[in-house]
């Protein structure tokens, strides 16, 4: 073991000493790991006090959305295998996971708005537990392809508010970019309704693209994008979430939460 690495393991070991004795000093009597605390340490650039915020908020989030609670495989698994969430096997240039939301063909009679958000929890949690994701974040494209006006009259303001309140200071993982793709006009009242919940750093990392996948891959490298973005790999139904993360790799990281 090199000096660099004793280094590292020591300043780790100072952090989550730190962080535990402030979440001593809490109202906070949770049994939680090492391992889920370095995530939320990770996620605020190892400053333990805005780590320490970042944890107050996700205990206020799932105590103000309790379905949101274990959140274990078989929960979601009739939205995974319908291929809405995909996850390319490479990671971006720099080292960002790339999470796809294809809402193509999004069939409500079978997958509601409440399973979409609770697919999003599960694969963020799951996205979460590697190392190298806590430290360079996550990249999500969305693809609106064949959006109605049926699917955007499912975005009733508290469900707007969740949402919202998922991807932004809540959740122990970076959200990089946003990156939505095949837009139809109706979009725009979407954003409209969302706009407000939004924070002035998450809207500069909203970025829209139609049907131009050039300027898409100004900010994702198209080596690591299906061949349906003018990418390199094999088309998005090659790219389900399930192949990438397998179930039997489930991780319980998250279950002290419960």
């Amino acid at each position: 073991m090199n000096s660099n690495t004793r280094s590292q393991i020591q300043r780790s070991k100072d952090l989550l000493s730190k962080f535990r004795g402030m979440i001593k000093e809490s109202d906070i009597n949770l049994a939680l790991s090492d391992e889920v605390l370095i995530c939320f340490i990770h996620a605020r650039k190892y400053d333990v006090h805005r780590a320490m915020k970042l944890l107050n908020h996700y205990l206020r989030m799932i105590k103000n959305y309790p379905d949101l609670k274990n959140l274990h495989p078989l929960r979601v698994k009739h939205v995974l295998d319908k291929g809405h969430f995909l996850s390319s096997p490479y990671r971006e240039q720099n080292g960002c996971r790339v999470l796809i939301l294809n809402l193509r063909n999004w069939d409500l009679t079978t997958c509601s708005l409440e399973d979409m958000i609770r697919c999003v929890v599960f694969c963020f949690q799951r996205l979460v537990c590697e190392v190298e994701t806590q430290t360079n974040g996550l990249v999500a494209i969305i693809d609106v392809k064949d959006f109605t006006l049926h699917h955007v009259g499912q975005f009733t303001p508290n469900l707007v508010k969740k949402i919202a309140d998922i991807v932004q200071d809540v959740f122990p993982i970076r959200l990089q970019g946003i990156h939505i793709v095949h837009e139809p006009r109706i979009i725009k009242i979407l954003v409209a309704i969302f706009w407000p919940f939004l924070s002035n750093k998450i809207r500069s990392r909203l970025f829209f693209h139609g049907q131009c996948f050039a300027t898409l891959h100004q900010h994702v490298d198209p080596a690591c994008l299906p061949s349906d973005y003018d990418g390199s790999m094999k088309p998005m139904d090659t790219m389900h979430f399930s192949n990438v993360f397998a179930e039997k790799n489930y991780s319980q990281l998250f279950e002290c939460f419960d």
